[in-house]
């Protein structure tokens, strides 16, 4: 008797492919990216000629919600295991994101990326100093270059007092 339920629970198993870990990412996908386009028709969406503040955010929205059901469509057709959630990495992040918008304001732009590149490097088991290093100096001159010199967002670069 328990061979035969055996064999129908590897029957089932054999039939149903699904990588989770995609799954759980497409769905994730679909549904923040629907929760940015409905939150952009808050403001006006203007025209494709005269683009409204919603107009864009909305599209975005709208791709990211495609790519995510791309991504759910894909992880029918593939079997794969449950994913492991590692924290060390999960808090590693959200620390280093939570550390740049503490700094930026009071510190500046350069010191809130290095902490941002510091902190998150901290994701990785065996983190390297060299490389933490050059992309943390490279994070820096890119968002220098970008925001404060190429799209003028007032922002300080350096503040050492309030």
């Amino acid at each position: 008797m328990r061979r035969t339920e055996t064999g129908k629970e590897d029957r089932l198993r054999r039939t149903i492919k699904l990588d989770y870990a995609d799954a759980i990412g497409g769905v994730l996908l679909i549904v923040g990216g629907i929760w940015f386009a409905l939150y952009a028709m808050n403001y006006d969406m203007g025209t494709a000629r005269r683009m409204g503040p919603a107009y864009f955010p909305f599209g975005i929205g709208c791709l990211v919600a495609l790519f995510g059901l791309g991504c759910l469509l894909g992880a029918l057709r593939r079997a794969g295991a449950m994913p492991v959630i590692e924290w060390r990495p999960f808090f590693a992040i959200c620390g280093a994101v939570l550390a740049f918008t503490l700094v930026i304001e009071r510190f500046g732009l350069i010191p809130a990326t290095i902490a941002l590149v510091l902190i998150s490097a901290l994701a990785d088991e065996k983190p390297s100093a060299t490389v933490t290093i050059i992309l943390a100096a490279a994070l820096c001159l890119v968002g220098v270059g970008i925001f404060s010199w190429g799209l003028g967002i007032p922002m300080p670069i350096l503040r050492w007092t309030n």
